[in-house]
């Protein structure tokens, strides 16, 4: 079984704290949280930040993980072309989909001057549909708890400096192609 957590990780840790049988039972653990920025504070991502203890047990627990960082939703961004063809697709959802991508790209602009809204959860949800719809890294990563400005950041030990063994898979490259076209046909799907 693959749990795809797309929020603070408060549950899964408990759960993990509860039993650690659960983490021989998982296949993986895909988190969409994290990255090299944030945007609850310019260190940590909301996910992580809301219960960085947590995220630390998760991401100690020896569980595989994959991280679906910032750095990786903010290659989803939903602007003009993206959103055009979504209302070119019919449906009661497309055309709901529209609206909340029309807002949140407008919303980024004005909050994170970032034109265009990232599609942070479908990105995980893609990845457990098809892997190769983003390439990875075995990175180390460890979740900051002490710290007054940076409490939450995911330090992500991208060049091995620290000498520990990689604990998760971090994405990194989004294949457009392949992440837009599932969007598209997923839409289409549901509208049959």
């Amino acid at each position: 079984m693959t749990l795809v957590a797309t929020g603070p990780l408060t549950n899964v840790a408990q759960a993990i704290k509860k039993d650690r049988s659960i983490v021989e039972k998982l296949e993986e653990i895909v988190i969409m949280g994290g990255g090299s920025f944030g945007n609850k504070t310019p260190a940590a991502e909301f996910n992580i930040y809301v219960d960085a203890e947590a995220a630390k047990v998760v991401f100690e627990s020896g569980a595989k993980l994959t991280m679906v960082g910032l750095d990786l939703t903010h290659q989803a961004l939903a602007q003009d072309r993206e959103i055009a063809a979504i209302e070119n697709i019919d449906g009661e959802v497309a055309a709901f989909t529209v609206e909340l991508l029309k807002f949140f790209r407008s919303t980024y602009l004005d909050v994170f001057e970032i034109d265009g809204g990232p599609i942070h959860d479908a990105c995980c949800i893609a990845y457990c549909i098809n892997p190769e719809v983003f390439t990875t890294k075995q990175l180390h990563v460890d979740i900051e708890v002490k710290a007054e400005h940076t409490y939450g950041m995911t330090v992500i030990d991208y060049h091995h400096v620290l000498e520990k063994e990689p604990n998760a898979h971090v994405a990194m490259e989004l294949n457009q192609d392949i992440f837009w076209d599932m969007l598209y046909s997923s839409l289409r799907n549901l509208n049959k």
